[in-house]
């Protein structure tokens, strides 16, 4: 097959395997568009309840600021923040060193040791005398003034193993705290009652405000400015799972990539059973070219023949009558009488050999013959008896184990000669000791005659010349048998087939129509 035929059709399903993957991507872009737009869809709707409720709650506690006396257990507790705050402080004064916590920024702050004196001050933070000696006179282990009306601050101290802590938050230090615990409550109910995986809330420098600052695995994010009054220039940063989505988009993209994998087996096998088929249909069509020029050079060959032996046939009857008339009418002395009319008769015999060897070869191609309904078997027998003692003096045994039950529509004659050929072939590729075994066997609407042999078997760059005009291996020949019987069983509508490797004989398939035009 030349390389033209596979290209068409491998360029074709290139192509065609090149758009489906073009809009296989396509589709898995657009639906990974489409589930980032729900995602995205998801995450500021919930964005803007969370920052909706923490405006609610700013706007809650501005007004308990300002007039304390509508404070119902419906509404936010300012001394609920405050305690929060002070619940934080202490954690962070009392925390062992090193430990992961966010600190609260301290602006006053004052260290002394277990006695008093002072080791460290950090603001304007003053502490009286009194305070101090609450932790030296008794067992309090922390000292704390809430805010009020009169003094808005916050006030705490700490006893620690070695040492005494002192703090002060500032009115604006502590609103700014308290604002700050509104966000954290808010973000904490919420974020939990909306499922969401994390919050981040950043400053009007962009600093981390609220929250880890770390993104989890498996979640979809998206930051938008809070756009409070309370929060001007701040942002938040919410982080819903997107496992569902994930999930659906690895299993469609795998689906699509299985897809295209196995559509590429498909167009693999297809390329490669269009490869199978027109290797098989060009073999075909360079068997028949084989076959229609052996044709040709057998029917070429045998008008040759039939004019060179009908030619030859009319010496040969005329030295037939010339040796009749020789033995009849001259006789030569009496002494070589004997002698005289051997040699004729050898002479006789030899053109009566010659004249049907002759016959037999313008029977080879007589093709127009009648086709009559013969037993296979019967033929072969014949055939078989004849080559009998030939093959007997040289050691070789005929075995016929041919089906007497098998008949066809054939020329007889002819087919005769194509068995005779054949035995006679191996009969002389065996030389000396062997066997040839001959079987028939019907095969459908054909019957099948197989001649095996037990010679020396024919080379493999032999097997495809042993049908072609004048090719033989032997010293003595030339080269028609084997062509001959093809042509005639090709007459027949059959054909012949030889399996062989050498060194170990070989067998001869000979295909027959049961019926003529079968």
């Amino acid at each position: 097959m030349s390389d033209r035929k596979i290209l068409f059709p491998l360029l074709l399903f290139a192509i065609f395997f090149l758009l489906i993957a073009i809009t296989g991507f396509f589709q898995i872009a657009i639906t990974k568009n489409n589930i980032e737009g729900l995602l995205r869809g998801e995450a500021e709707a919930l964005f803007d309840s969370l920052a909706r409720e923490i405006e609610v709650n700013m706007e809650y506690l501005t007004l308990v600021e300002k007039t304390p006396s509508i404070i119902t257990p419906n509404f936010l507790n300012v001394s609920t923040y405050d305690e929060a705050i002070v619940d934080d402080l202490y954690g962070q004064l009392t925390k062992p060193p090193g430990s992961d916590q966010n600190d609260i920024p301290l602006n006053n702050v004052l260290i002394t040791d277990r006695k008093g004196s002072e080791l460290e001050r950090k603001g304007l933070i003053n502490v009286d005398k009194a305070r101090i000696d609450l932790f030296l006179k008794g067992d309090r282990q922390t000292v704390m003034r809430l805010p009020s009306a009169s003094d808005e601050s916050l006030f705490l101290g700490v006893k620690l193993p070695d040492r005494l802590v002192f703090l002060s938050l500032s009115p604006v230090e502590l609103e700014d705290l308290r604002k700050m615990y509104v966000v954290k409550s808010a973000v904490e109910n919420e974020g939990k009652r909306l499922g969401i995986t994390a919050i981040d809330v950043y400053d009007a420098s962009n600093k981390l405000y609220l929250g880890s600052g770390k993104r989890p695995k498996d979640v979809f994010g998206i930051r938008k400015p809070l756009s409070s009054r309370y929060f001007p220039d701040y942002s938040m940063e919410i982080f819903v799972p997107n496992r569902l989505a994930v999930d659906t988009f690895r299993r469609t993209s795998e689906n699509f990539v299985m897809l295209l994998f196995f559509l590429l087996l498909s167009i693999a096998g297809s390329i490669y059973v269009i490869f199978r088929l027109e290797r098989k249909h060009a073999d075909r069509l360079t068997e028949m070219e084989k076959d229609m020029a052996r044709q040709e050079r057998l029917v070429s060959l045998g008008r040759l023949a039939s004019g060179m032996a009908h030619e030859i046939k009319n010496p040969l009857n005329a030295m037939g009558i010339s040796i009749q008339r020789l033995k009849r009418e001259f006789f030569p002395e009496d002494a070589k009488v004997d002698e005289y009319h051997r040699f004729l008769d050898i002479v006789k015999g030899e053109l009566l050999r010659v004249n049907r060897i002759v016959e037999e070869f313008l029977l080879s191609t007589k093709s127009g013959m009648a086709m009559e309904k013969e037993s296979l078997h019967a033929i072969i027998e014949d055939v078989a008896f004849m080559l009998h003692e030939k093959a007997e003096s040289a050691g070789i045994h005929i075995v016929d184990e041919s089906d007497g039950a098998i008949f066809i529509d054939c020329q007889k004659e002819r087919l005769k000669q194509v068995f005779y050929n054949l035995l006679v072939n191996s009969i002389e590729a065996m030389g000396r000791d062997g066997s040839i075994v001959i079987s028939s066997q019907l095969d459908g609407a054909h019957a099948k005659v197989l001649i095996r042999d037990t010679g020396p078997g024919i080379e493999k760059t032999d097997l495809p010349k042993i049908f072609e005009y004048y090719y033989t291996t032997k010293d003595k020949g030339m080269g028609l048998g084997l062509p001959i019987s093809y042509m005639i069983v090709k007459d027949h509508g059959g054909d012949i087939q030889v399996l062989s490797e050498k060194g170990k004989g070989s067998t001869f398939v000979i295909t027959l129509p049961i019926r003529k035009g079968a």
